[in-house]
């Protein structure tokens, strides 16, 4: 009975422990994000991480990167239209191809894959089928981070 109380004690120990942990983040030299519990190299300079008292490395702000979007489309196709608007929302650079009325623009569509499905959106080297305002979203911040 005494050893299952010292194992209780030891293991409630252990939580205590590691819920106190600092977290540290920065970003080394090739602009690479990083969330660590252990502080980042020393050649790296040290800031306060917004007035929190504790030591890490803010990172430096990111420059959006205009992704390259091709969005390809067909006649009569409400979810093309929403692709569309979704894109102009955003503010986005995207190039439309309608493979219903130009015919290279189908052959395009073939070189890339097979399938007729509209809309087809490539955003940068992420090939999204149809259209879902959350795929499409999570797409661009991938995009973003690369």
């Amino acid at each position: 009975m005494k050893n299952c109380w010292f194992c209780l004690l030891f293991v409630i120990m252990m939580f205590a422990v590691t819920a106190n942990a600092d977290f540290y983040h920065w970003e080394d030299e090739s602009g690479v994000a990083h969330i660590t519990d252990y502080p980042p190299p020393k050649n790296l300079k040290i800031r306060d991480f917004e007035g929190s008292g504790k030591p890490a490395i803010k990172p430096a702000p990111q420059k959006e990167k205009n992704p390259e979007i091709s969005l390809y489309t067909k006649n009569n196709c409400p979810d093309c239209d929403k692709a569309r608007a979704f894109l102009n929302s955003r503010e986005l650079t995207f190039t439309e191809y309608n493979t219903d009325q130009d015919e290279k623009a189908a052959a395009k569509r073939k070189e890339i894959d097979d399938g007729s499905d509209a809309p087809f959106a490539i955003i940068n080297r992420s090939q999204i089928y149809g259209f879902s305002e959350t795929v499409y979203e999570r797409a661009l911040k991938a995009s973003i981070l690369k």
